[in-house]
């Protein structure tokens, strides 16, 4: 048997430790299927079990099927008396029936059900009104295709629940649209591409080439009075500068960016440094005189299809203020501060589906600078309640491409609850593809694509959990997975199974660490699960590895410099003592009890053209658009070869991976053959 009882065992009292209720037998609550589009979120409360010695478990099937599947493991949440689980994934619309059973020493099991259907997008017309905008139209015409509105906004003030605006070609300079539009579930209130068109939302001002411009400092040059009263993003020749907040280190170039600007409100003067040693009036800068293309605060049901967003200077579209069931899909937005920025925790069930993000020059200047800055960076940034779907869509050239932070706030048990972030592909990111840092409730990341990012996936921290990681590949620079952020405790658990990742660092380049946990004891850390996992690095394979931490089954590999080595931190009565370094897999496993099944071998990838060619630099002042980019998802294939290593070398998983082929299951993303 792959998993075996012992290690199921040490698994379940990792994660259950420490908390006591008052009471003998479990005493289960009601249960609560929480639906998202691909997934369902099960959590049920409880009451007794004083031992901690209780046990639960859940089978599932789809309605009307006959077939039982088994659920994953349950996690029991003492500290707050809850139980959480999760099924994924799933389709939309999808109906299905979960059984929980529960057992305790000295009681008769109990056992509970449920049926829930996962949610819908509704993207076309729900029998309501129709309307068209135009940017040759006039908003005292009656909306209709031959004589339509000219405005978006005068659009807005005229649609009720169910209703459809169809936006004709053009470029359409508004901002901070559809706030407080009350679409209802199953009407929405749709605004959409009509067919065949191409409308463009654009929030910025244009300064043209050979422009007047006074010299300011050297290098540098100031605009005298541009259109408004706010400028919250430049772009010159369609490249992102950077923002400085104040003229001091505008002036001083304080981060040794180069490219650069900085706004005065007061005097409303722009100040620009083209960072070539060429005059501005060379160039052409967009400028960002509106914050938001599309502002949905307190906003239900709105439905935002099909257009491109540029040049918006907080984000392109803004979920706050308890939005509910927003959907932003099939749209083109680039050159904007963000691309989707949600906050709130009654801000829920929004969706942001099958968009493309594009960046271009943020990362022109060194890492350093941009950690250091304060200034927007992310594809997605999102600190909101239940049921957000981030699904199908491209990011590429964010600094952060989906942050899902939640940092020191482990009691906002409501944020970033039944979040899913599935079949997404991310490329060129400067720090982080993936950031669920603090770590919400239920959150699922499966099937991703990662191509050419600084650090793939950041736990840093799991505050709550349970955190799902499955079935992703990747290639990275630094960090293949990041545990090591400290300042807060990181004791939820989070399960990362059948992942590939690939380095692309080589020769004598600092990177390529597989697993990265915050080293001597910094921070209180457990209960994080690897297996499954193929993991190719130059570096070191785990670094600062943890008690109460389950590897095993996992493959690593190296790129052919040097072996991967690994480093423990060892504790006495609590306290940090010293951090063991082990040179091998097999010192590793001697030393810490650790990989009893993992394989250290070449994983036998289909093809790694490409993959591991990059010479980075230290990262402090690297540039990360000096390295080739991933322009497309070809290069590299982690597809399992027929002679590898990792073809039935995998464990058995409860509710991950039943239905492989062959004696076991294979590590690694790809079963064979698939």
């Amino acid at each position: 048997m792959k998993l075996t009882r012992c290690l199921l065992a040490a698994l379940f009292a990792a994660l259950t430790c420490g908390f006591a209720h008052a009471g003998e037998a479990i005493e289960p609550g009601e249960m609560e299927l929480y639906p998202t589009l691909l997934a369902v979120g099960i959590e049920i409360p409880y009451e007794g079990d004083d031992d901690s010695d209780a046990a639960a478990g859940f089978v599932w099937r789809r309605a009307g099927g006959s077939q039982w599947h088994d659920g994953v493991e349950m996690t029991f949440d003492r500290a707050r008396g809850v139980i959480n689980a999760s099924v994924w994934p799933l389709e939309q619309g999808e109906k299905i029936e979960v059984r929980v059973t529960f057992s305790d020493e000295g009681a008769e099991p109990t056992t509970i059900e449920g049926e829930v259907t996962t949610r819908t997008l509704v993207l076309e017309n729900s029998e309501g009104a129709v309307y068209y905008v135009s940017p040759d139209g006039d908003d005292a015409g009656d909306g209709t295709r031959a004589e339509p509105f000219r405005t978006l906004a005068h659009a807005a003030r005229v649609v009720e629940a169910g209703d459809t605006v169809y936006a004709m070609s053009g470029v359409y300079h508004e901002g901070d649209l559809f706030a407080g539009l009350q679409g209802e579930r199953g009407k929405p209130i749709i605004f959409a591409a009509a067919p065949g068109e191409t409308p463009v939302l654009d929030g910025s001002i244009t300064i043209a080439k050979g422009a007047e411009w006074d010299q300011w400092g050297e290098g540098s040059f100031m605009y005298v009075d541009p259109e408004t009263g706010y400028v919250g993003y430049v772009a010159q020749d369609g490249e992102r500068m950077f923002c400085y907040p104040s003229p001091r280190e505008f002036g001083e170039d304080s981060l040794e960016v180069g490219r650069s600007w900085h706004y005065d409100l007061f005097e409303r003067h722009l100040f620009v440094r083209p960072g070539d040693g060429s005059a501005p009036a060379d160039h052409e800068y967009k400028v960002a005189v509106h914050p938001h293309a599309a502002l949905l605060s307190a906003s239900r049901y709105v439905v935002l299809k099909g257009f491109e967003i540029r040049y918006y200077g907080f984000a392109a579209v803004r979920i706050s203020g308890g939005a509910v069931g927003n959907v932003i899909t099939d749209c083109f937005i680039h050159s904007c501060a963000t691309g989707v920025f949600m906050r709130g925790e009654n801000t829920r069930d929004n969706s942001i589906w099958r968009n493309r993000f594009l960046e271009r020059g943020l990362m022109d200047a060194p890492w350093r600078s941009i950690k250091a800055s304060e200034y927007p960076r992310q594809g997605t940034r999102i600190k909101a309640g239940r049921g957000t779907s981030v699904c199908y869509n491209d990011i590429d050239g964010y600094f952060d491409a989906v942050e899902a932070d939640s940092w020191n706030s482990p009691l906002e048990y409501g944020i970033n609850r039944d979040f899913d972030m599935m079949y997404n592909t991310i490329r060129n990111t400067g720090d982080d593809a993936f950031e669920p840092d603090g770590g919400g409730v239920n959150m699922r990341m499966h099937r991703n694509s990662i191509r050419n990012c600084f650090v793939a996936i950041s736990l840093a921290p799991v505050e709550r959990g349970p955190v799902y990681c499955t079935y992703n590949d990747m290639t990275y620079y630094f960090l293949m997975f990041k545990l090591n952020v400290g300042g807060c405790t990181s004791l939820g658990p989070a399960y990362v199974y059948h992942n590939s990742g690939y380095t692309l660092v080589q020769g004598r380049a600092y990177g390529g660490v597989c697993i990265s946990f915050p080293g001597r004891g910094s921070i209180p850390l457990a209960n994080k699960v690897f297996m499954n996992n193929v993991m190719v690095g130059k570096d070191m394979g785990v670094r600062s590895g943890r008690p109460g931490c389950v590897f095993d089954y996992n493959c690593y590999g190296d790129t052919g410099e040097r072996r991967l080595s690994f480093t423990w931190d060892v504790f006495e009565d609590g306290a940090y003592r010293e951090s063991l370094f082990m040179e091998t897999l097999e010192e590793f496993r001697a030393k810490t009890g650790q990989e009893e099944h993992g394989i250290y071998a070449d994983p036998g990838f289909v093809d790694t053209t490409g993959m591991g060619a990059v010479p980075w630099r230290r990262y402090s002042a690297a540039r990360f658009s000096e390295n080739p980019q991933a322009e497309d998802m070809s290069q590299g294939d982690m597809h399992l070869l027929p002679t590898s290593p990792c073809i039935d070398a995998g464990a058995v998983i409860r509710g991950i991976n039943e239905d492989f082929e062959g004696a076991a299951p294979d590590m690694g993303a790809y079963e064979f053959g698939e």
